[in-house]
């Protein structure tokens, strides 16, 4: 039978037309907009205005380099080294004071206090001063001021009330194989201590004489290497690179401090005006701070 009638194959399915979902969409491409720079502003400088450097800090602890000048860093605290020029050493850290007591002023200023033996270098040699308890006592309105020690402070800062109620005084002091020279003296009261046999009223001395400080200092014996001048009191030459670098001096005006130790401490050496070509083996590259005690003319 399967020969006799043909076969009509039925298809499963019939054929389906696909219809997309959603129609081509043509994007429409903005127009490029061509962006109007402004012009860069440039300051207008004065004529004769030296253009300004950028400064950079590199790293704590470092120097940092500001034109020909280097300010040394400590922390965030920039320390300037005082109108000084730098010195031939390295910049040193700022460290802790000297171990040494120290007497507050007024002004938050603070002056190391000698109550030892105090020598200096004075006319080419070592004079010791009068121990300061030789010194006599002062009467103020009934209370008495006893020396109470030496302090390493310039002239024009020796007067006045502490704020713990001492007096400074700027006199002369003899010293022990006689001779005398100025020096900065603290009279404290001694509450309850009986009366001294002898007391002198206190009397105001004579003003320092106003005037200029000046002096040049080298790196090396004769005046050689670059000077450097200055008229500011130095109290750490490390700052600066000079400390223990000192080694010939030209005080122009005024009379100079200089100390073995910085912050002012330490044994003094004393130069009035004048060329100093060599200090010495108690003094070439042995200084560690200086001040003008005196102004001179």
């Amino acid at each position: 039978m399967q020969g006799r009638f043909p076969v009509n194959v039925v298809r499963s399915a019939p054929r389906v037309n696909v219809v997309r979902s959603t129609p081509r969409i043509n994007v429409v491409r903005t127009p490029k907009i061509n962006v109007v720079r402004t012009p860069r502003f440039q300051p207008v400088r004065a004529v004769g205005t030296p253009r300004l450097k950028k400064t950079t800090i590199s790293n704590v602890g470092s120097p940092l380099k500001s034109g020909n000048k280097i300010v040394p860093i400590s922390g965030n605290k920039l320390v300037s080294p005082a109108k000084l020029g730098l010195g031939p050493a390295k910049l040193g850290p700022i460290g802790p004071k000297p171990n040494v007591p120290f007497i507050k002023l007024a002004n938050n200023k603070v002056a190391p206090i000698f109550k030892g033996p105090k020598k200096i270098w004075f006319g080419g040699g070592w004079k010791t001063f009068l121990p300061y308890t030789a010194l006599g006592v002062f009467v103020i309105g009934g209370a008495y001021y006893y020396p109470d020690g030496y302090l390493s402070l310039a002239g024009p800062y020796c007067a006045g009330i502490t704020p713990e109620g001492c007096r400074l005084r700027w006199q002369m002091v003899g010293f022990e194989d006689g001779g005398e020279d100025w020096q900065c003296v603290h009279f404290c009261p001694r509450p309850g201590a009986l009366p001294p046999p002898q007391a002198v009223a206190f009397t105001e001395p004579a003003p320092v004489q106003q005037g200029r400080c000046e002096v040049v200092i080298y790196p090396e014996p004769t005046f050689g290497g670059t000077g450097v001048p200055t008229g500011d009191e130095q109290p750490r030459l490390s700052q600066s690179g000079w400390q223990n670098q000192i080694a010939s001096i030209q005080v122009r005006a005024g009379i100079w401090d200089f100390y073995a130790g910085e912050e002012f401490t330490g044994e003094t050496m004393r130069l009035p005006p004048g060329p100093y070509p060599t200090l010495g083996p108690d003094w070439t590259k042995r200084i560690g701070s200086f001040m003008c005690s005196q102004p001179g003319a």
